[in-house]
């Protein structure tokens, strides 16, 4: 016969280790999504296309109460990145948001296991 017994003692500390990475977890989470959110934002106004300036100057980044955002809301951000059937595409944006984003999962993968 074999068999395991798990001690009430042994519950009580795992559960003082999720509450930890809970709550660790999220502010950490709220940091590196801002940190990321600024470096996507860095990266895409040093390569978007410049003519006027006008579309490198209106990229920015903030927080409201979804999360945080990377925009770039000039009216012809798609055109530059996508280009058009007149127009090659000149990229500045989606390629950093996507190397960024795998950064970011990196680093929390390694803060999620640090907590455990």
């Amino acid at each position: 016969m074999i068999g395991y017994k798990i001690h009430k003692q042994d519950i009580v500390k795992l559960e003082k280790k999720i509450n930890k990475i809970d709550l660790n977890l999220i502010q950490d989470l709220t940091k590196e999504l801002g940190v990321t959110a600024s470096i996507i934002s860095l990266k895409a106004k040093r390569d978007a296309p410049v003519d006027t300036g006008n579309l490198k100057n209106s990229i920015n980044f903030g927080k409201d109460s979804k999360g945080v955002y990377v925009e770039s809301p000039a009216e012809y951000s798609a055109f530059q990145e996508y280009g058009t059937k007149f127009m090659k595409a000149q990229p500045f944006f989606f390629d950093n948001a996507k190397t960024e984003i795998k950064i970011l999962i990196k680093r929390l993968q390694n803060k999620i296991k640090r907590l455990v």
